[in-house]
């Protein structure tokens, strides 16, 4: 007769469930089916269920292994985060991001120098920009990061060395083309409040609407003559068509025969912009009917020139290389379905 347990664990395992996409929290913030968080209050679960174990690395007796959606970002701090040494120093002010408001950030390090920024999509998987890393060199990877100057934050940091670069086969460094990459890391990061993947948008999604307004996080400069920050920084901006920002750029500086790759999105021309330093970071929207949850439909690639009025920044359009995403993950024995949104 199978018991409760493997009841359980048969139910996890038919949800796609893994250790590597759970994270470990009280079962009353969990959902009864361990199927993702509870946004809107508690829903106690009857506690005579026990706890599965061959899926579950939970060691507290109250713990279970919760799904992680993809694209959760996080507008609350837990309750044991909102201390009064924290009070005054997460709340952002200047565009600062919230202590794990944006946990799939990442930041790439070479040589103890901060590189570019990149995004986690699966525990072992970081998407990022071409420019930002040659196939044969090795990179440190930072998760769960917030401010770099202290290490004094409510959660550590992980840190994880590079396997494997694959920049696209058609990236052209010349002009920035195709300018898309993944890295394979040694070892999945754990995933944690303030450590998480993003979602990437499916082949079938709806494109975004012109104007639609987005977020891009980063730790670059904050004026193409400034320095680059410690603390993470946000910024909303709103999309423009590809069309129009060809024109745009073309009236600018590029010249009237200048026509935008199609590899390429854009976001901007309100003064606030991505910058140096920035690279590799996500651009991510909010996704239709789902309350808090963000897909990534860009990666920081160029621009002109930082934050100036009526030129957007150029971003590379994750949606067009999705399937090309999907392919490299299975060929390197992943699982994609962890950056999709259902």
């Amino acid at each position: 007769m199978e018991s409760e347990n493997d009841f359980l664990d048969i139910n996890l395992k038919s949800k796609n469930i893994t250790i590597e996409n759970c994270i470990c929290v009280p079962y009353w913030q969990c959902k009864e089916d361990f199927s993702g968080l509870i946004e809107d209050g508690l829903n106690i679960i009857d506690i005579r269920i026990t706890k599965p174990t061959n899926l579950d690395p939970c060691k507290g007796d109250f713990d279970v292994c919760c799904q992680v959606e993809c694209g959760r970002r996080n507008t609350n701090l837990p309750t044991s985060f909102q201390n009064d040494t924290w009070k005054s120093r997460i709340l952002g002010e200047n565009n600062e991001a919230d202590f794990a408001e944006f946990p799939w950030m990442l930041g790439i390090i070479q040589r103890n120098i901060f590189l570019c920024g990149g995004s986690l999509i699966h525990p072992k998987v970081v998407i990022t920009a071409a420019h930002c890393v040659v196939e044969d060199e090795t990179y440190i990877v930072r998760a769960g990061e917030w401010n770099w100057a202290t290490k004094s934050e409510p959660l550590p940091y992980q840190e994880r060395s590079s396997e494997k670069i694959i920049v696209h086969t058609k990236y052209r460094p010349e002009n920035l083309e195709n300018d898309i990459a993944l890295i394979i890391l040694s070892e999945p990061f754990q995933l944690t409040e303030n450590i998480g993947v993003i979602c990437l948008p499916s082949t079938s999604s709806p494109p975004k609407k012109t104007n639609e307004n987005c977020l891009v996080t980063g730790w670059g400069k904050s004026t193409k003559g400034g320095t680059y920050q410690s603390i993470l920084k946000k910024v909303t901006l709103p999309l423009v068509h590809r069309r129009d920002c060809s024109k745009i750029l073309g009236n600018i500086r590029l010249g009237p025969h200048f026509k935008l790759h199609k590899s390429f999105t854009c976001a901007g021309g309100n003064s606030k912009d991505a910058c140096k330093g920035d690279g590799g970071s996500p651009l991510v929207c909010p996704i239709s009917g789902h309350l808090n949850r963000y897909e990534q439909v860009g990666i920081v690639s160029w621009g002109l020139t930082c934050g100036v009025y009526q030129t957007p920044g150029v971003y590379v359009n994750v949606g067009f290389f999705i399937e090309w995403i999907d392919r490299e993950m299975n060929n390197n024995g992943f699982n994609s379905r962890m950056y999709k949104k259902n």
